[in-house]
């Protein structure tokens, strides 16, 4: 059965459509820094109209849903669940982090992600295994980090063109009985409501 993947999170907008036995059907991948709300559902159903597949028919969903964009991993994962629910199939989300580790295979690696505040997205892989959860670690602390951990390979985004789909819809297949995708936020957003005034 068809399996979906789809990557919103990292300024691409990307959604690739697999064959159970690794067959790519169809893919797109556009950079963009916005308008992934617009783009994303006609993506889809040009890969679904390629490859000749109704979304009704789709098995699996898969979805980057962080760390990265905010609107990116709220619009990916609420998308997904939409879809999976219309089409009555399941939906999981994967990690940025774990979709990037996949690419390279089995080895020691972090994969960091710059998080634009001081700090780095940060998570450990051991055979494609992640060794804990992700999280937000200072720019200045990574050092011991990687010392603590016997010195793993570092991945960056300057080592990846970017997050293959067909690898999120891969890793979607090794998800046997996850919940939904949530949206994975390792800190606060960077805008903040607007404190209103004190009336007196």
């Amino acid at each position: 059965m068809p399996v979906l993947g789809i990557d919103v999170c990292l300024g691409n907008c990307s959604v690739a459509l697999l064959r159970e036995g690794d067959a790519v059907l169809a893919t797109r991948s556009e950079a963009m820094a916005r308008g992934h709300v617009e783009r994303l559902a006609p993506m889809v159903a040009e890969v679904l109209d390629e490859a000749g597949v109704s979304a009704g028919s789709l098995d699996l969903i898969g979805v980057t849903c962080g760390p990265g964009g905010f609107t990116g991993a709220r619009l990916g994962a609420a998308f997904a669940r939409g879809l999976a629910l219309a089409g009555g199939c399941r939906a999981v989300g994967i990690t940025t982090l774990e979709a990037l580790a996949f690419a390279h295979g089995p080895e020691r690696l972090v994969v960091a992600l710059d998080g634009r505040r001081g700090d780095l997205f940060i998570q450990l892989f051991d055979g494609q295994q992640a060794r804990g959860g992700a999280l937000a670690l200072p720019v200045a602390e990574f050092p011991d980090f990687l010392k603590c951990h016997d010195n793993p390979r570092v991945i960056g985004p300057d080592d990846v063109p970017g997050i293959d789909p067909a690898d999120v819809a891969r890793l979607a297949l090794l998800r046997e009985g996850e919940g939904p995708p949530r949206p994975l936020y390792l800190r606060a957003p960077d805008a903040k409501a607007a404190q209103r005034p004190v009336l007196r």
